[in-house]
């Protein structure tokens, strides 16, 4: 069902050409200001998000926008055969079945913006083949029905036997689970060809098993630890007979949420518990991109942050600075350093000093003399640049280059981020994504998962307790070796700036350790308002 807008001489009427546009459509941290924030002990919640889809018609006489129901929910980008991946900028939490506001009609006309009423983790078409099956657990785009052993015979011969990931048994042979069966599907596999035919899950199974040797010989591991990771590594068959175990369920979380960052070619990501007996894994919608709330776009939208540089130039009257230098791929050209000296730039008037965290040649980030309390921001390049992709200057569009792996580890952290892979000093380590939303104290949230923006949108927080990414779960510490960095950058000018932050080694930082921040200031871990360090 259509709803109709039609606007006259006092309800704006307008005479145009007749023309048709149809849209395409736990961590509370103040970052380089001190906040307290309560997030020792961190637990997941879930609530989510969705697309919308506008029309404007313009005739001789009528002004009229009509816009459809929003049924159509925001959901991660996916691969269309034959259509070029978009890479979403944002999505927009919109009211449910009520027009899209006048002022969001540019984006509602951007490829690049989703709109709806809520943002979901639907289940791929490959996974939804039913079954006898049905899972204990619902979570955000895992299936809960499926096929079992028992309905082999029917299926033998069609094509849904879609390798899901491998093991290798306690007898030394390759054993297979199947995307949309459960665990007693899982068989032997002598195929000659199967290694060159699934050489993409094969790798992502050797990087798993890798990961799980290190722990067994890492010194600081718990005999507990080292004991649960013979469930990936040697797979028995009580385990596959007990298809409702909580392993299926982290092996599902592992495998669905890495099919999201794989549209992007971002590596795999995976969910252990090194705990005899497993807990419940996170409870989350997985985003590659940040989710605005409605009254916060306005914010966006309104903000000079958001204005394209030509804008910027036209209405600011402040003396050209000094030329800096630019890593950008065409320094020509380049617009950063001009955006930081009309928005970010200390004046007099200024309270406090903000530092700009400028790239290197291969995108890193110069760490000398970085103060953890120092306010600082990093500028990525636009189309306005007139440079690729691969400009050392787009880093956090580019996205995480390294695997990361979310792991259980006791009660008192309960789960922590580590890397799989060295990280050196000023390398880009992954965004925090989330929900941006106003920061007063009256929003409804988990504010444990806070973080907060001091620069770009003040007095926002980007919040992933229901909808984020891996970085949720970076832990604290006196001595981190991260930290967050608000970050203005967007791919074209015509998008709006969203606020995004990013997350950079402030060291380095090797195989196998724990990403950690520091939630507070220094002068909060001296204080009764942060966690003292010992």
């Amino acid at each position: 069902m259509l709803k109709f807008a039609i606007f006259c001489p006092f309800l704006f009427i307008c005479c145009s050409f007749s023309r048709i546009f149809c849209s395409n459509s736990h961590i509370r941290v103040v970052i380089g200001a001190p906040t307290h924030t309560s997030m020792c002990h961190r637990q997941a919640r879930i609530k989510q998000s969705s697309t919308s889809r506008s029309h404007l018609l313009y005739c001789p006489t009528f002004y009229i926008v009509y816009v459809m129901n929003q049924t159509v929910e925001i959901v991660p980008d996916t691969i269309t055969p034959g259509q070029p991946i978009v890479r979403t900028a944002v999505g927009v939490l919109v009211p449910k079945d009520q027009p899209i506001k006048r002022e969001f009609a540019r984006l509602a006309d951007n490829p690049n913006v989703k709109m709806g009423h809520a943002y979901v983790n639907p289940i791929p078409a490959e996974a939804a083949l039913g079954g006898r099956f049905l899972s204990r657990y619902e979570y955000p785009g895992i299936p809960r029905r499926k096929r079992t052993a028992d309905e082999i015979s029917a299926h033998e011969h069609n094509d849904d036997w879609r390798v899901q990931s491998t093991y290798t048994n306690i007898y030394g042979q390759l054993l297979c689970s199947y995307i949309g069966w459960n665990s007693t599907a899982a068989f032997v596999q002598n195929n000659q060809n199967f290694i060159r035919e699934n050489r993409n899950v094969m790798r992502i199974s050797n990087a798993r098993d890798t990961y799980l040797r290190s722990i067994q010989r890492d010194p600081e591991a718990t005999d507990m630890m080292k004991r649960s990771t013979r469930k990936w590594l040697l797979m028995n068959r009580s385990l596959l007979n007990t298809p409702h175990h909580l392993f299926w369920l982290y092996e599902d979380l592992s495998y669905y949420h890495t099919k999201i960052q794989q549209v992007h070619d971002l590596p795999p990501l995976m969910y252990f518990c090194f705990r005899d007996v497993l807990v419940m894994p996170p409870n989350f919608k997985y985003t590659l991109f940040n989710v605005v709330e409605e009254r916060s776009m306005d914010t966006i939208l309104a903000a000079k942050s958001n204005k394209s540089v030509d804008e910027l130039q036209k209405s600011i009257k402040r003396k050209r600075a000094d030329a800096l230098d630019t890593a950008c791929e065409n320094p020509d050209q380049c617009q950063c350093n001009t955006i930081w000296n009309i928005l970010y730039a200390p004046t007099r008037s200024t309270a406090c000093r903000t530092r700009y965290m400028a790239q290197n040649g291969d995108g890193s980030l110069d760490m000398t003399g970085f103060n953890i309390s120092d306010s600082r921001i990093v500028i990525e390049c636009s189309d306005a640049c007139g440079c690729s992709s691969k400009c050392p200057r787009r880093r956090c569009q580019r996205g995480q280059s390294k695997m990361l792996v979310a792991a259980y580890e006791n009660e008192a952290i309960e789960f922590c981020l580590r890397t799989t892979e060295h990280i050196r000093q000023g390398e880009f380590i992954i965004e925090y994504c989330g929900v941006v939303m106003n920061g007063n104290a009256g929003t409804r949230r988990d504010e444990s998962y806070d973080v907060e923006l001091n620069l770009i949108c003040p007095g926002h927080v980007i919040n992933s307790a229901a909808i984020g990414n891996l970085s949720r779960f970076m832990a604290h510490a006196c001595e981190p070796n991260a930290v967050l960095i608000e970050t203005h950058s967007r791919i074209k000018e015509e998008d709006p700036l969203v606020p995004r932050v990013s997350v950079y080694a402030i060291r380095d930082i090797a195989a196998g350790e724990k990403v950690e921040i520091s939630y507070y200031q220094a002068e909060q871990l001296k204080s009764k308002d942060g966690i003292p360090c010992k």
